[in-house]
């Protein structure tokens, strides 16, 4: 279950670090994470790459320059998964795979990049990477429209979310719709050819269909 909640009021949380079972009682150890991330955004808007399947249609790296606009009024900023972070500079990044996170190390990406992972990664590399708040039962492309609202975005775009696209899990859209009813006063706009807009998603008021033509002229890319 998705809960609405935003970082404004997250202080942190306890997550379980071992669990094992005594005298036929379970003892768990858990350990304090606390919230060292304050996102500070100008436009409320933010852009989520789920995958480089439009990529012939649009050329998400360009956004890692956008401006956005008068003084920024309309700036993005971006959220996407490992696989993106090896072809641009995202604002955040979310990564579960091991094999892809020790790639970001070698390269030194978390140097001067969020990324999130799951808790055993934050632990074993203290000060490096982050837990995702609440930890949501989402995968990790769902997890940057999760995030991006908990941030605060009053407007988030999915960007390479539809069924030609590899998301790795065939429940995606239904974990999105979660994601969408969840975060009522948030608006997601689906930048894709309207057939590719699962059904399911037009149900919601909060949720609007863009074409990359109309998403290049309402986010002034």
């Amino acid at each position: 279950m998705i809960t609405q909640r935003f970082r404004k009021d997250y202080t942190g949380e306890f997550i379980i670090t071992n669990t094992a079972w005594a005298g036929g009682r379970k003892r768990t150890q858990r350990e304090w994470l606390p919230n060292p991330i304050e996102n500070h955004h100008i436009s409320g808007r933010a852009a989520c790459i789920g995958s480089m399947a439009d990529g012939s249609r649009f050329d998400f790296t360009i956004l890692q320059k956008h401006k956005g606009g008068l003084l920024g009024s309309k700036k993005l900023q971006t959220y996407g998964t490992g696989e993106i972070a090896k072809s641009m500079r995202l604002d955040f990044a979310v990564e579960r795979d091991e094999k892809i996170i020790k790639d970001l190390i070698d390269q030194g990406y978390y140097r001067n990049n969020i990324i999130y992972t799951i808790p055993r990664v934050c632990l074993a590399h203290p000060g490096v990477f982050y837990t995702i708040p609440y930890n949501p039962p989402v995968i990790k492309q769902v997890a940057l429209a999760y995030l991006a609202a908990f941030d605060g975005h009053q407007e988030v775009f999915l960007l390479g979310y539809h069924a030609d696209a590899e998301l790795g899990h065939s429940d995606w859209d239904s974990q999105m719709e979660k994601v969408i009813a969840a975060y009522p006063d948030t608006k997601f706009y689906h930048v894709a050819h309207a057939p590719q807009t699962p059904s399911s998603w037009k149900n919601y008021s909060n949720l609007v269909q863009l074409t990359y033509r109309e998403f290049i002229t309402y986010a002034d890319i």
